[in-house]
């Protein structure tokens, strides 16, 4: 599941998408969170991934949306979804392909079909001409011309199984997941599409995110005990706290288990899925807060530094509808809705 790094993007709303209001024109436009896209993943070689979308404005979710517009059916496994300028990039990972939208219309745009059986997982935005998606089976990430939405033929070998992409600067970092085995962060100069870099970090890195102070955070979800090996452990997970300066870890969370999907909520605090429920977490000190912040046996969460809301997912039993739940950051329910099979991801939209 590619997640929407949100605190990267936040800033390149602020920056691009202010307007002057022309009564106070000294003063700008703030950015504010519209709708928000839940990507519903469907089971596994069924085709029925489908696309959600939650409008701020009146609490109201609409389902299925992309076939409703389109016609036809999104795919099998939509993993990630990414938006840029009036353009939503959705990556369907088992189609091997990536869907682009209107962010308005909802119409496709364009379909670009991955060459060979990569398994496509998250895209990044670089700048206005390219973008990356890792590939989760070829070991590498592609890169995509923005200009024609197409592929450019040119791939950077990163590590095993790569999976969420995170833009920082003029670098993108990697999380090579090895499924279980990896533990490197491969870190690519954006203007030569080359990798100037690999740290170090625990078993199993698969989900990042940046803070207010510009600190890249990597949830390792640790490696898994040996099928029918009883004298095999695993590792636990744990949170790694790299400086983009350094190019090195600084800090880390420590976690017993095996966590999932972390994001970054404004105001210092972390949060990650720890055995189904929300962790809450300071990126001030980097120590855990509430260990049960929400408790449950959720699939996977964003939060909205801009609304102050945090969207949780629950795929229930992985067969039928699941469920959205927005609380807001003191950990208290404000609306609950029915999206697809298996929510896996969320992508907020601003103005």
């Amino acid at each position: 599941m590619f997640r929407f790094i949100l605190s990267l993007v936040l800033m390149v709303v602020l920056l691009a998408g202010c307007q002057k209001d022309p009564n106070s024109p000294s003063e700008e436009k703030k950015a504010e969170s519209v709708g928000a896209f839940i990507i519903n993943e469907g089971n596994f070689m069924k085709g029925n991934g489908s696309l959600s979308f939650y409008s701020f404005k009146d609490g109201s979710v609409q389902n299925d949306i992309f076939k409703t517009v389109n016609h036809r059916d999104l795919g099998d496994v939509p993993n990630s979804m990414t938006v840029w300028d009036t353009l939503g990039f959705i990556v369907v990972n088992n189609s091997n392909k990536i869907e682009v939208i209107g962010l308005k219309s909802w119409k496709s745009v364009k379909t670009i079909e991955m060459s060979g059986a990569p398994s496509p997982r998250n895209l990044v935005v670089v700048n206005d001409d390219k973008a990356y998606v890792t590939d989760l089976m070829a070991n590498n990430v592609a890169v995509i011309d923005l200009k024609t939405l197409s592929l450019t033929g040119k791939t950077i070998d990163v590590g095993a199984n790569p999976e969420e992409i995170l833009l920082y600067k003029n670098k993108a970092y990697v999380a090579n997941s090895g499924f279980g085995s990896g533990n490197t962060v491969s870190v690519i100069d954006v203007t030569s599409d080359k990798v100037v870099g690999s740290i170090r970090v625990g078993d199993n890195p698969t989900s990042l995110m940046t803070d207010d102070d510009g600190e890249i955070y990597v949830l390792c979800t640790g490696r898994w005990p040996a099928w029918g090996d009883t004298t095999d452990t695993g590792t636990n997970g744990g949170v790694y706290v790299i400086n983009p300066e350094k190019l090195q870890v600084v800090d880390s969370v420590n976690v017993v288990g095996h966590p999932s999907e972390i994001t970054y909520g404004g105001n210092d605090l972390g949060f990650f899925l720890l055995n189904g429920s929300v962790v809450r977490f300071s990126t001030e000190d980097n120590t855990i807060l509430n260990e049960k912040f929400i408790g449950g046996f959720f699939y996977s969460l964003e939060a909205d530094p801009i609304s102050q809301q945090l969207f949780v997912l629950d795929a229930k039993d992985y067969q039928s509808k699941g469920e959205l739940l927005i609380y807001n950051m003191d950990g208290q329910l404000q609306k609950q809705a029915t999206v697809g099979i298996i929510p896996g991801a969320v992508t907020f939209v601003y103005q």
